[in-house]
């Protein structure tokens, strides 16, 4: 039978993996998404990428050496750190020339992460981190970047997706063809195929027809029917894609400012929580780059011990001296308004 393959791609990740518990949280536009993977919404689309597992194991592992813990009962919040302490993607999930990843105190290691991660990945695209940290406020970075290459480039053609013309790509020789591996059929309408790349260790895989609100249902398929030798789509049938381009940034906005729960940590809150997502996909190949920040400052106001104020309003002294001496070179003692501009 003649297959028209007209995709829907719905996964900006080069490696599809299995993920945990079946659960439904709103993300951050408040669409609820089914599952661990705790992607956003991008203009009506859904992206999930894996930097952000990364950089939250790195803190619970290296910093916390513990599950992270908030001090708060707001219910979004709780769970997505429950999603994120079960999290679907490790280190282990990627080869080891494909990712950074690195935690630490201060500014110094903000300053070790932009030289570390440039030098490892010299086409990094995005800037250097801008986060000024006092010695004992926390980072932890992950960073990750995938580039493939189709055994065979397609050829550049407008395609049709939701009945409006795009620019895209498709199978037009035997040989472009056989980069068309099939994981499943089921209708011109369902199916999941596979383009095959350069580096086979890698897969780029795409999906049409399945639930567009629950990405682990269709991961879970993938991996059900995924095997090593998949067939090439035969030469009577099509397959046709639409370029794709993302450039996302997400704050996770729901944990921003919350109070850790964590023993020796209570004093710290989540004061940046964000990630990067760039992805290209077309008739050469594809690009996945992410990164990810969660930075902790240090802030005894919101412990629940009472504030302390430092208001000058009362007779006070003014001294003047050096680090390395205990003898002053001036002193003041302010005792009423008369060396103050009035209102």
């Amino acid at each position: 039978m003649k297959k028209q393959l007209f995709f829907l791609p719905i996964v900006a990740m080069i490696l599809l993996l299995t993920g945990c518990n079946d659960q439904t949280t709103p993300n951050q536009s408040g669409v609820n998404i089914s599952g661990n993977y705790l992607g956003s919404d991008y203009q009506g689309n859904y992206v999930w990428g894996g930097a952000m597992n990364l950089a939250w194991n790195e803190l619970n592992e290296n910093i916390l050496h513990e599950k992270l813990q908030l001090n708060t009962d707001d219910k979004t919040a709780l769970d997505m750190v429950t999603k994120l302490n079960n999290p679907v993607f490790t280190k282990k999930d990627l080869d080891d020339k494909s990712y950074y990843v690195k935690s630490g105190y201060g500014q110094n290691t903000v300053d070790i992460i932009n030289k570390e991660s440039k030098e490892k990945f010299p086409s990094k695209s995005f800037k250097d981190l801008d986060v000024s940290l006092s010695p004992r406020d926390i980072i932890s970075y992950a960073y990750f970047l995938k580039e493939v290459e189709y055994v065979t480039a397609f050829t550049e053609k407008n395609v049709s997706f939701n009945n409006q013309k795009v620019k895209g790509f498709y199978a037009e020789t035997d040989d472009q063809k056989t980069n068309v591996k099939i994981i499943k059929y089921e209708s011109d309408d369902k199916f999941i195929i596979s383009l095959h790349l350069q580096d086979k260790s890698d897969q780029l895989i795409l999906a049409k027809g399945y639930d567009m609100q629950n990405p682990q249902a269709v991961v879970t398929t993938i991996n059900q029917n995924n095997h090593k030798d998949l067939p090439a789509i035969d030469e009577a049938d099509n397959f046709q894609a639409p370029k794709l381009h993302l450039d996302h940034h997400r704050d996770y906005v729901e944990l921003i400012g919350k109070a850790l729960a964590n023993s020796g940590f209570e004093d710290y809150f989540i004061s940046q929580m964000f990630e990067n997502i760039k992805f290209n996909m077309d008739e050469k190949g594809a690009r996945v780059e992410n990164e990810a920040v969660i930075a902790l400052l240090e802030n005894i106001s919101l412990t629940d011990e009472k504030p302390k104020n430092f208001i000058l309003d009362k007779p006070y002294w003014v001294v003047m001296q050096r680090t390395d001496s205990q003898n002053p070179y001036f002193i003041l003692g302010v005792n009423n308004t008369e060396l103050m501009d009035k209102n």
